[in-house]
């Protein structure tokens, strides 16, 4: 079982906030390289009286989530959402790559951006016994085994060749910071913007415009754990065309001001 130490991303106030949780991140096998992309799993116990309420901006992949006596899927996620941490407690959660699902899902995927179902049962599995399991077990290894060959049965209906590429588009959103556009994203890819709208409909439910812009966002909440007193900074490192863009995004996305975000920090 290998743990995933790459940078986290989305998670806003991520420096402020860390204290209150502990996160693990793992690798699937290689056997379920194709449908998953991490398992986490995130602990708290706080002071009886006290709460946390983490904020985040997630990937748009789809999740599934255990907490005790409870499973749900969550499907991509188009705004910031909350979660309040209270007592002791934990998360145990799959994050799908994206696109895997799109075989098993009886609906086209933009029908459940923003949408959670309890106990899904397009997923085919036993997600009750797997969540007693889970309960039951007191250690990572024994859950991420647990959720694998809970899991294994799914690889089959994958389409590994769509994974693939819907992956790499992201992965150049994501990494190249001369993408501002879907004509950018087209040159780099070779594919059409036609054809990328149509891929990002079919497999992610967002269009590759937004993505654009919450990753370039991702990338200013990253910047302010820098320089959290730097507005100025972002505009002229992300290439905002002037400082109500950036304003712009943010409200749109966070539902809130570069400023106020500051004002937390």
């Amino acid at each position: 079982m290998k743990s995933n130490n790459q940078a986290i991303n989305g998670v806003l106030h991520q420096t402020k906030s860390a204290s209150n949780y502990t996160l693990r991140r793992y690798f699937p096998s290689k056997q379920l390289a194709h449908l998953v992309e991490q398992f986490w799993l995130v602990n708290w116990n706080l002071p009886s009286g006290v709460q946390h309420v983490q904020k985040n901006l997630p990937d748009p992949n789809c999740h599934l989530t255990f907490l005790p006596n409870k499973c749900e899927f969550l499907g991509p996620v188009s705004r910031v959402y909350d979660y309040t941490m209270r007592g002791q407690n934990g998360i145990i959660g799959v994050k799908f790559k994206l696109g895997a699902l799109t075989p098993l899902l009886p609906n086209p995927i933009d029908e459940y951006i923003d949408t959670v179902i309890t106990f899904p049962s397009f997923l085919h599995c036993d997600l009750s016994a797997l969540t007693h399991t889970l309960n039951q077990t007191d250690n990572d290894k024994d859950r991420v085994d647990a959720l694998e060959q809970a899991l294994d049965p799914l690889c089959a209906d994958v389409q590994v060749t769509n994974v693939q590429q819907i992956t790499t588009l992201v992965e150049q959103i994501k990494s190249n910071n001369a993408i501002y556009s879907v004509d950018d994203l087209a040159g780099q890819s070779g594919l059409s913007k036609r054809t990328l709208q149509r891929k990002f409909k079919q497999f992610i439910g967002l269009s590759p415009k937004f993505l654009i812009r919450k990753y370039r966002l991702h990338n200013a909440l990253a910047l302010l754990e820098q320089h959290p007193n730097d507005i100025h900074h972002l505009v002229t490192k992300l290439d905002y065309v002037d400082q109500a863009h950036l304003i712009k995004d943010f409200k749109n996305i966070l539902a809130m001001t570069p400023g106020a975000y500051i004002h937390d920090i």
